[in-house]
């Protein structure tokens, strides 16, 4: 008897940002590394054919050297648009958030080291059931840090991976699923004599 696969029933699918800005800046700098290897090779060419050989072959060489980055310019355009026409998605289902890849972490290596200053890993699936606390936006924090019994760091999720709308859209889905994990959130009475 094969079993059948499971069917999640997604409430709503929130879209992530790409850094189409660090994307965009790395597309320039490649840009105009290539574009000037592509402009002094024919420089080198004359000096060396002109007999002016030291300087030439530096130019040749450089040239050579630089051209390629003028085809990872190419490929970062074409990934970022990928990128933009197909983005990753979170879900919510009724009861969980599934995660895409962006959003699960670094895996530790073969011997189960995670590299410094990365994300922890994170599963697939985070049920409601497994969230211990929610700490959503206040005005200074701009991410919401969920902590769950699946992973020993939490999810963080900041604020520009989402539309502004969405951001909130996803604060208030996690509100209503998961009210008690946000009960520390709550504004605490003054303290006496303030």
């Amino acid at each position: 008897m094969a079993s059948e696969p499971v069917q999640l029933v997604v409430e709503h699918a929130y879209p992530l940002r790409v850094g189409c800005a660090a994307q965009g800046c790395a597309v320039a700098f490649l840009a105009v590394i290539g574009s000037a290897a592509a402009a002094t090779l024919p420089a080198g060419v004359m000096m060396v054919q002109g007999g002016q050989l030291p300087l030439g072959v530096l130019l040749c060489v450089l040239s050579v050297v630089g051209l390629p980055a003028l085809v990872f310019a190419g490929v970062l355009v074409v990934s970022g648009v990928r990128e933009v026409l197909n983005p990753q998605q979170l879900f919510v289902t009724k009861d969980a958030l599934v995660l895409p890849p962006q959003l699960r972490g670094t895996p530790p290596d073969a011997k189960g080291n995670v590299p410094p200053n990365a994300p922890g890993p994170q599963p697939l699936v985070v049920p409601f059931a497994a969230i211990r606390a929610v700490k959503g936006s206040d005005g200074r924090s701009t991410r919401i840090r969920i902590e769950h019994d699946l992973a020993p760091t939490p999810l963080l999720l900041p604020e520009f991976l989402l539309t502004g709308g969405d951001f909130e859209g996803l604060e208030a889905a996690l509100r209503k699923a998961v009210p008690a994990a946000f009960a520390e959130d709550a504004p605490k009475p003054p303290a006496a004599g303030e």
